[in-house]
């Protein structure tokens, strides 16, 4: 009985003995070496990282000795920066500037902060990320051991010349010289540029500066209750061509009640104050009524002497319109619109010469006159 338990301990020592001689090993932190073209979306990230240099455009490096401080209180050193270009499976390009290299990082990282900075929606979707811009789809990504992985196709600094880089719309407006948008889109669809929208995302503050223009005026709503109260009065010509009796213009003066137009074919423009004196005694000599105001523009022919007078020894009141401010006098702009358009109708339709544009206006007024107003019932004719 001594003797087996004896050899049971013998056994035993034997066991101990191999066993201090056996070398265990243990894995305190593996570190893996991933594909350094893959680009992971990191939402937390402050910049983009490339740990290729291959991937780096016009690289530059950096003497200022920058770091990038990690999440685990570790450093790393920036050896350099430059531009980045990402082709993307879905045929476009993204352009990443100001990308930092440091290659003691394991992954390439691309900011979705500065992503979103660039007006790019991020949208998780169970197992993959897109990537839109204005409501157009840009690229989209994987998840691959609890990261996202963007789709792209893998590119090197030596293809910079054949790439078709995505540019924001606002770039392509500037590069244009400031062309509207809808130019921008419809060579877009010509795909002559390639931009990422093609849609205004936000007032251009040059083109506000540089292309502004004046207010619409708004329409005048309220009008005179009677006959002759307010005379407008405009000076106009065609084509510097001089009519059949010799005349070189026409000046109308259009009651502002009624719209009734009385217009006199004139030599010079000097004679227009005489036709007003004429106008007047004719009018108010049918209507029994006085004319109250007279409103023209600035122009010579309305400033002399002679109207002058005239107006305030007879109690008119001359009204002016303000310095390059037509439309303050717009209801003698506009009916010398309508009255030229129907000249230049019943000249082209006739086939008669230039030369007969006096009796066409003469004879266009006579018609503006016996067709009623749009917000009257009756012909100012009959007013």
């Amino acid at each position: 009985m001594k003797e087996m338990i004896l050899d049971e301990r013998n056994m035993l020592l034997e066991n101990d003995c191999e066993q201090d001689n056996e070398i265990i090993a243990t894995i305190v932190e593996a570190n893996l070496i991933e594909d350094k073209t893959d680009w992971i979306l990191d939402t937390g990230a402050l910049r983009h990282f490339c740990t290729n240099r291959e991937l780096l455009h016009d690289y530059e490096d950096t003497a200022d000795g920058e770091c990038v401080f990690m999440g685990n209180s570790a450093t790393a050193e920036v050896i350099g920066k430059r531009k980045v270009i990402l082709k993307l499976t879905s045929g476009k390009t993204l352009s990443l500037s100001n990308v930092l290299y440091v290659p003691s990082l394991r992954r390439n990282l691309v900011s979705g902060n500065l992503l979103n900075r660039a007006r790019l929606k991020i949208v998780l979707e169970g197992d993959k990320v897109v990537l839109t811009k204005n409501g157009e789809f840009v690229g989209k990504g994987y998840l691959s051991n609890g990261l996202f992985v963007l789709n792209t196709i893998s590119m090197n600094v030596n293809a910079s010349s054949s790439t078709y880089v995505i540019e924001f719309v606002n770039l392509w407006h500037g590069r244009l010289g400031h062309v509207n948008f809808a130019s921008i889109r419809k060579l877009k669809d010509l795909r002559l540029i390639n931009t990422s929208d093609s849609h205004e995302t936000g007032k251009c503050p040059i083109c506000v500066e540089s292309k502004f223009h004046k207010k619409p005026f708004k329409p005048v709503e309220s009008r005179t209750t009677d006959l002759l109260e307010l005379i407008h009065s405009d000076l106009a010509d065609f084509k510097t061509t001089t009519s059949r009796g010799g005349k070189n213009y026409y000046v109308s003066f259009v009651d502002d009640y009624s719209r009734f137009t009385k217009i006199y074919l004139i030599k010079i423009k000097d004679e227009a104050g005489s036709m007003f004196l004429k106008f007047k005694a004719e009018s108010e000599n049918q209507l029994g009524k006085k004319i109250k105001r007279l409103r023209s523009d600035r122009g010579g022919e309305y400033s002399d002497k002679t109207l002058k007078d005239f107006c305030e020894s007879n109690g008119v009141t001359h009204e002016f319109t303000a310095p390059y401010l037509p439309q303050q006098n717009g209801i003698a702009e506009r009916k010398n619109r309508t009255l030229k358009e129907m000249m230049n109708v019943m000249l082209l339709s006739s086939g008669l010469s230039d030369n007969m544009w006096g009796e066409a206006v003469l004879s266009a007024c006579f018609v503006l006159n016996r067709i009623p107003h749009k917000s009257l019932d009756k012909t100012p004719y009959e007013l």
